[in-house]
């Protein structure tokens, strides 16, 4: 959670091996179906998911529409999304990633999308 714990995380230097992220995309004013992109993310310590997610908007990505804010506990759960090929729900940001790791996320309930990773609550 480097967001919380560096005033300035664009200071933090790239260790170990690049994440790959698939991320489900999906406009339904303009996307006929779902898709999923991949990005290749410069690993910094301490990344979770929910910073992986803040680290494509703020640098690759500013399309990319997720719920971005947090408590960083893992307590308030608005950073919930469905991780991997079985599709584990979980909390992003107490969810730590390591160098070099592929990662799938997906909104907590495709059923309920408003747009990308954003869900009706």
């Amino acid at each position: 959670m480097t967001h919380i714990l560096h005033p300035d995380p664009t200071k933090f230097e790239e260790i170990g091996k690049p994440i790959t992220a698939e991320i489900f995309r999906f406009n339904p004013a303009v996307d006929e179906k779902p898709t999923m992109r991949t990005y290749v993310v410069p690993y910094r310590r301490r990344m979770s998911v929910f910073t992986l997610l803040r680290e494509i908007y703020e640098n690759m990505d500013p399309t990319l529409a997720f719920r971005n804010q947090q408590c960083g506990r893992g307590i308030c759960g608005t950073c919930r999304f469905r991780i991997g090929v079985q599709g584990q729900s979980v909390k992003g940001c107490a969810v730590p990633l390591e160098p070099g790791a592929h990662v799938i996320i997906k909104p907590h309930d495709e059923k309920k999308v408003i747009r990308d990773l954003v869900v009706e609550l």
